[in-house]
C-alpha cells in the first residue's frame, strides 16, 4: 500500500472507491537520493472527498481541473472528479512550528455526480473532457504527449520544489493518464522523465545535454522554478534559432516556486487584472492551470554582453565596516562570461546589488521578504554608483549619453539604472508599467543620486502600480540597447543582474543590452 493511502482512513478510501474516485499514490521519483528526500520543508497532503451535488463547498479560486470519473469496479464512471489545490498563508507557514509546516500544500480531489450549466464549473473541464465519446480515452494536452522534462530546483526559493511535486504535480499528472518514464527510451504510453536539482548548474548542463538544435524534436520543459530556472535553460540552450526552425524550439511551462517570479507574474498579469485585488486563485493554481491549458507562445529575449574580465560570481562576502566586502581575492576561480541571454532585467546599481546582496542562506529563508531586509542596509550606505550610460533609441544607428535625472548628473552618478522586457518584478512591484507580456521592448528605468530616503519613495511608488515613473526623478523610455559603463574602485560597487545571475565587471569594464532577434524557447501563457 502506498504512503499516501496510509494516511487516509480505510473507510473513507471504500467510499471513495464505491463513487468512481481514484486514490492517487505519491512516491519518491526514482532519481531522488535519501539525502535529496530530506530536503523538503514540508510535505504535502492529498485528501478525497465527496460534495455531492452540494457544490457550494466547493471554491472556484482553488480548482486546477475537472475530470470524468473514470470507470472502476463498481462504478460505471458516471460523474466527475474536481481537482483543488489548498495552500496555507504564507504568514501561517512563518509563525507555523515544524509539524504544522508539514501542511504546506494539500491536493483535494472531489466527487460530483453532475455539473450544473449554472454553476460556473464547466470552465475547468479539460479540453477532451466533456464526457462525449469513451470516457476512458481521455488524452494529456499536446505539448505533454511527447515525454515532457520535468526539473525541480530543490534550492528555488524557501525550497518547496520537491514538495510541490510530489504531492501535487504528480498526482495530477497520474490522472491525465501520465507517469514517470523508467529508462531513457521512454514509455510505450504518455510519460515524462524528471531531474531533481543537484547543483546550481544542473538545469544549464540538462538544457546543453537535451535542448541543442540537433535531433530534438518538439520537447516540454515543466519547470519547478523561479526566475533564475528560466534563465539557465536560456543560457544553456545554445544560439537563439532563425524563424524557420521554430517548429522545434521547446516549450518552457513555469510553476512559480522561486522568490520574486517576475517572468511567471508578468505573463500572468491580465489573469491577476481579472479579480479584485487580492481575490483570485493564487500563483500556483493560475500555474497549473496554464500547464494544463495554456498555449505555447514566443519568449522574448536579450543578450547582455560584457567587457573582458567579467565574471560569474558567487554569493556575497562579509562587508567589513568602512563598507567594502572582506576577502576580495576569494573569487578568483570563478568564471569568466562575455554574454548572457536574459528575459527578464538587466541591471546595474541598486537593484543589482540588491539582488546579490540578499542572496545569502540567512536571507533566503525569508522568500520575496529577504530584498526588503538587504534594501534596509544598502540605504543605510544610501552609495551613488559611479557610471556613464549610453542609449541607442528606435531609428538611431549610434549610441548617445543618457539624459540623467536627479542629483550627481554633473559626476555621473546614479542609484538605478534597469532594463527590462517585462512589467513586473514582483507580483504587485510594477517597475515598468507600459511593458506588455510577451511585446519584446526592452524599456531602461533610471534615476540619478537622489538618497536613500528619496529612493524609498520612488521604490514604494512602483507597488503602487508603477506610478513611480510618473516622478520627476525618474527617467522612463523604450530603447533598442543601452550599455553601462563601471568606473567604482570597490567591487562590492561592479555587480550587474541579468535575470537574478550576478556578473562583476572590472573598473572601466561595461555592459551592453540589446534585444535578440531569434527565438531560443517558448512559453506556456493562459
Amino acid at each position: 500500500m502506498s504512503f499516501l493511502c496510509r494516511l487516509i482512513p480505510r473507510s473513507f478510501r471504500r467510499r471513495a472507491t464505491a463513487t468512481g474516485a481514484k486514490i492517487l499514490a505519491v512516491h519518491m521519483p526514482r532519481n531522488t537520493t535519501a539525502n535529496q528526500a530530506t530536503t523538503p520543508t514540508s510535505t504535502p497532503t492529498l485528501s478525497l472527498a465527496s460534495v455531492g451535488d452540494d457544490l457550494s463547498k466547493l471554491s472556484h479560486d482553488q480548482i486546477v481541473f475537472i475530470l470524468p470519473a473514470p470507470k472502476t469496479k463498481g462504478s460505471n464512471g458516471d460523474g466527475y472528479l474536481i481537482y483543488s489545490l489548498i495552500e496555507a498563508s504564507p504568514e501561517s507557514i512563518k509563525s507555523a512550528g515544524e509539524d504544522e509546516k508539514q501542511q504546506r500544500f494539500k491536493l483535494e480531489v472531489a466527487y460530483t455526480s453532475q455539473i450544473p450549466e449554472d454553476s460556473g464549473l464547466a470552465q475547468f473541464l479539460l479540453q477532451g473532457s466533456s464526457g462525449k465519446g469513451s470516457r476512458s480515452q481521455l488524452l494529456p494536452p499536446p505539448h505533454l504527449r511527447s515525454d515532457p522534462h520535468i526539473i525541480v530546483s530543490t534550492h528555488s526559493g524557501i525550497r518547496l520544489a520537491v514538495p510541490f511535486y510530489e504531492g501535487v504535480l504528480m498526482p495530477l499528472l497520474g490522472a491525465l493518464g501520465l507517469g514517470e518514464s523508467k529508462s531513457e527510451e521512454g514509455s510505450s504510453g504518455y510519460g515524462y522523465k524528471v531531474t531533481i536539482t543537484e547543483s546550481e548548474h544542473t538545469i544549464r548542463d540538462f538544457a546543453s545535454k537535451h535542448l541543442k538544435k540537433e535531433g530534438r524534436g518538439q520537447t516540454t520543459i515543466v519547470l519547478l522554478s523561479g526566475d533564475g530556472g528560466v534563465a539557465d535553460l536560456l543560457n544553456g540552450i545554445g544560439e537563439a534559432q532563425e524563424h524557420h526552425d521554430t517548429d522545434e524550439v521547446p516549450t518552457v511551462g513555469i510553476l512559480p516556486l522561486g522568490t520574486g517570479n517576475a517572468l511567471f507574474h508578468s505573463l500572468h498579469k491580465l489573469e491577476y487584472g481579472k479579480y479584485p485585488e487580492g481575490k483570485g486563485p493564487s500563483s500556483l493554481v493560475l500555474g497549473l492551470r496554464t500547464l494544463f491549458r495554456g498555449r505555447p507562445e514566443k519568449l522574448p529575449t536579450f543578450r547582455a554582453e560584457f567587457s573582458k574580465g567579467a565574471r560569474l560570481t558567487g554569493a556575497p562576502k562579509p562587508i567589513a565596516q568602512d563598507g567594502e566586502t572582506k576577502d576580495k581575492d576569494g573569487d578568483e576561480g570563478l568564471k569568466e562570461v562575455d554574454h548572457l541571454v536574459g528575459a527578464i532585467v538587466a541591471s546595474y546599481g541598486f537593484h543589482a546589488s540588491l539582488v546579490w546582496e540578499s542572496d545569502t542562506p540567512a536571507y533566503r529563508v525569508h522568500g520575496d521578504e529577504r530584498f526588503g531586509m538587504a534594501a534596509a542596509e544598502l540605504l543605510k550606505v544610501s552609495h551613488a554608483y559611479d557610471a556613464d550610460v549610453e542609449v541607442r533609441l528606435k531609428g538611431d544607428d549610434v549610441f548617445k549619453p543618457l539624459v540623467r535625472k536627479g542629483k550627481g548628473e554633473e559626476e555621473g552618478r546614479y542609484d538605478y539604472v534597469l532594463t527590462t522586457m517585462v512589467p513586473n518584478l514582483e507580483k504587485t512591484f510594477t517597475i515598468s508599467p507600459d511593458s506588455k507580456p510577451l511585446e519584446g521592448q526592452l524599456r531602461l528605468v533610471h534615476f540619478g543620486d537622489v538618497g536613500g530616503e528619496k529612493t524609498v519613495e520612488i521604490m514604494q511608488a512602483a507597488y503602487r502600480g508603477g506610478e513611480h515613473v510618473k516622478m520627476e526623478e525618474v527617467g522612463y523610455e523604450e530603447v533598442e540597447e543601452a550599455r553601462v559603463v563601471i568606473k567604482e574602485e570597490d567591487s562590492r560597487w561592479r555587480k550587474v543582474c541579468i535575470d537574478g545571475t550576478i556578473v562583476e565587471v572590472e573598473k572601466g569594464g561595461w555592459m551592453k543590452v540589446a534585444r535578440e532577434k531569434g527565438e531560443r524557447l517558448k512559453v506556456l501563457v493562459a
